[in-house]
């Protein structure tokens, strides 16, 4: 199964501390969707605009709701320049469906929008539509793994315009030419797309410049991390929930020593620890065959959360190893037994809730804000 993942670089219009440029990224295991949106002008009332077609748009399609209402409900909503006669705001969204492997690309009035396979253009078959009177672009294709889609605002295509280098800009060729060249050099796409707009902000020095925004959706595999933290309460579930876990796809890892002693017990394998990772503050991390690591419970999900949230540097190895595949895994699901360890509850809390329900609901939210798709289950 195929996922889409979005990396984004963007920069301010000399002189301005906020960029009019906007984007905004919702995702699930089976669905992602990025809006682009390049408010008018420049500043904090081309940021307001931006940002309330991206949010919108976003919101909306991310809901399922069909793009002709969606497009309909913000043309109706976007002002219209009475100077120029020109929206307040143009809009590119990006659409994937896991389900069926199709992305779907809706325009309006945007400069770039660039789909590459093994580092070639490719043409996408553009349906036009009419839409309150505004003609809308439409095109789907079906991505293949390593497959680029790359989305800019204006302010990366006429970097540099009025420079005797490039008087009407950087333009869509060289921007195609430099993409590829980076490829070739094999940059990952997010150093890509925060080279053109470094580029752009070089090519705009002695210019008035503009905002300017480079996203990029890399159509590529997708990880999933499963961790079991914490015995059932039930005892005689164990087996039940150790298949049903071993059913899941993607990486495992078991967190805490009972726990660890359930899935040997169940699969009559030994779990092999390895003294020589203890240190001073941290426990010694196991291995345990079909599994990508097995850890003591409390000690490394407490210095997990104090590393996610900038507490602690100091950590010991089974925290590295565990934080490592957090960081590599699109989905994370949780599976935490409810049988409570009395030694484990905070004194902190009034309210009855064992440290290892709190730790992972925190682990939770932080990854949640890093853009991580993550579900807890509990047994």
């Amino acid at each position: 199964m195929l996922t889409c993942q979005i990396e984004h670089a963007k920069k301010s219009k000399p002189g301005e501390e906020i960029c009019g440029d906007s984007i905004c990224v919702k995702k699930s295991s089976s669905r992602v969707v990025a809006c682009v949106s390049d408010g008018l002008g420049s500043g904090v009332k081309a940021c307001i605009l931006s940002t309330l077609t991206t949010k919108m748009a976003a919101t909306m399609l991310f809901h399922n709701v069909p793009f002709d209402e969606v497009f309909t409900s913000i043309l109706k909503t976007l002002p219209i320049c009475k100077v120029r006669w020109i929206s307040y705001a143009n809009l590119c969204c990006v659409v994937y469906d896991a389900t069926i492997n199709e992305c779907t690309v809706v325009e309006y009035e945007f400069p770039v929008v660039l789909y590459l396979r093994n580092g070639e253009l490719v043409n996408l078959d553009k349906e036009e539509r009419c839409v309150e009177g505004r003609n809308i672009l439409l095109s789907r294709v079906t991505p293949q793994e390593n497959d680029l889609l790359f989305v800019m605002t204006d302010g990366v295509s006429q970097a540099g315009m009025g420079t005797p280098q490039f008087p009407l800009g950087f333009g869509l060729k060289n921007i195609l030419k430099e993409i590829q060249s980076l490829l070739r050099h094999r940059l990952p796409p997010s150093d890509i797309v925060r080279h053109l707009v470094k580029l752009a902000e070089h090519l705009d020095r002695g210019t008035r410049g503009d905002d300017a925004l480079a996203m990029v959706a890399q159509f590529r595999p997708l990880h999933v991390l499963n961790i079991f933290v914490g015995p059932p309460e039930d005892k005689s579930k164990d087996e039940t929930m150790v298949r049903r876990f071993l059913s899941l796809s993607g990486k495992k890892v078991i967190c805490g020593g009972t726990t660890a002693q359930i899935f040997e017990r169940v699969l009559g394998k030994k779990v092999q620890i390895e003294l020589d990772t203890t240190s001073f503050d941290s426990p010694p991390l196991g291995k345990l065959e079909g599994f990508e690591l097995v850890t003591e419970g409390i000690v490394t999900l407490t210095q997990v959360f104090r590393h996610l949230e900038n507490q602690q540097s100091q950590i010991g190895l089974a925290t590295q190893k565990l934080l490592d595949l957090l960081f590599e895994a699109d989905e994370i699901n949780f599976v935490v037994g409810r049988a409570i360890n009395p030694a484990h509850q905070n004194p902190l809390f009034s309210h009855d809730v064992s440290l290892k329900f709190r730790l992972v609901h925190d682990i939770a939210r932080i990854l949640r804000e890093r853009g991580k798709i993550v579900n807890i289950e509990y047994c």
